[in-house]
């Protein structure tokens, strides 16, 4: 149904599960729930439209980190990895979703600041589900 989560190598047990994959999937739910929470709180402040920037800034982050994880594994993948390649995708990316970002905020005005919000939030939750793990298994090492 899913696939194999186990390969064997040389007679060990090799994990095919991608914690990557899980750790996106994990912080695009909360993300989700945090932005459908938003959304309910913003409304009955009668605030609607800065929860739909602060979410739609929840979006954006979400579709950063997935371009991001996708340039990532294009580049190292291809026969030629540089560091190059990986800086100028990087910038190219930024450089749109800031000005993306500025723009809404500027035209859309006062509300459109809660796309910042959103979008430090959102590189709030991915930064706690990457370190609180690895914090974690550092404390369990001898």
């Amino acid at each position: 149904m899913f696939g194999p989560t186990v390969r064997w190598d040389d007679g060990e047990a090799v994990s095919l599960v991608d914690v990557n994959k899980i750790r996106m999937r994990r912080v695009a739910a909360i993300a989700t729930v945090l932005g459908l929470l938003i959304l309910m709180v913003t409304g009955a402040l009668d605030r609607l439209l800065l929860g739909v920037f602060i979410a739609g800034g929840l979006v954006l982050g979400g579709l950063n980190a997935q371009l991001t994880w996708m340039s990532i594994v294009r580049i190292t993948d291809s026969e030629t990895p540089s560091k190059q390649k990986l800086a100028l995708s990087s910038a190219a990316r930024l450089l749109i979703l800031t000005g993306l970002s500025i723009l809404l905020a500027i035209v859309t005005r006062p509300n459109g600041i809660g796309i910042f919000f959103g979008l430090a939030l959102f590189q709030l939750i991915l930064v706690l589900q990457t370190a609180i793990p690895e914090v974690k298994g550092l404390r369990q090492q001898p």
